[in-house]
């Protein structure tokens, strides 16, 4: 069921943002359509990578969102100086999370580089729910996000 509801979002994304080099564009086309595809996603957006020490929010669907995340905390920092797909199934737990909202119980947080590999922003995505995140949600994200990827080379 998750994965046939991925794949309709990677066609419908692939096909609105096809010919589009707006990266704001492409990333509140992203954020809308994953919002609305899983019910159970409570805030879905991105971090811009803006220098070496700051995250700046970027286009999102949810309630707000925190507008400037140090790269030295949270897991969107987490995410951001390793350049690995964080997933934290209970937030609660995690000494270094922000909470940007207390009811979020899980956590996906997805790398974006460039065609050099840096980090230039992440895709983060919320839960109230623990233990929503997998390998199913890392593979399809991961897919989703070579589309803003590409607006970066």
């Amino acid at each position: 069921m998750k994965e046939n509801i991925y794949l309709e979002a990677l066609k419908n994304i692939g096909s609105l943002v096809e010919g589009e080099m707006d990266l704001i564009a492409v990333m509140s086309t992203i954020s809308c359509e994953l919002y609305h595809a899983f019910e159970y996603f409570s805030w879905v957006g991105f971090y811009r990578r803006i220098d070496e020490k700051i995250l700046k929010v970027g286009p999102y669907q949810g309630t707000h969102g925190c507008l400037t995340i140090p790269v030295e905390k949270g897991v969107c920092g987490k995410c951001a100086r390793e350049g690995e797909t964080q997933i934290e199934n209970d937030v609660r737990g995690i000494p270094h999370h922000i909470a940007c909202s207390n009811d979020t119980r899980s956590e996906i947080v997805i790398p974006i580089k460039d065609g050099e590999k840096n980090v230039r922003a992440v895709l983060d995505i919320d839960s109230m729910e623990i233990n929503r995140f997998d390998e199913i949600d890392q593979k399809y994200l991961n897919k989703i996000c070579e589309y803003v990827s590409e607006r970066f080379i």
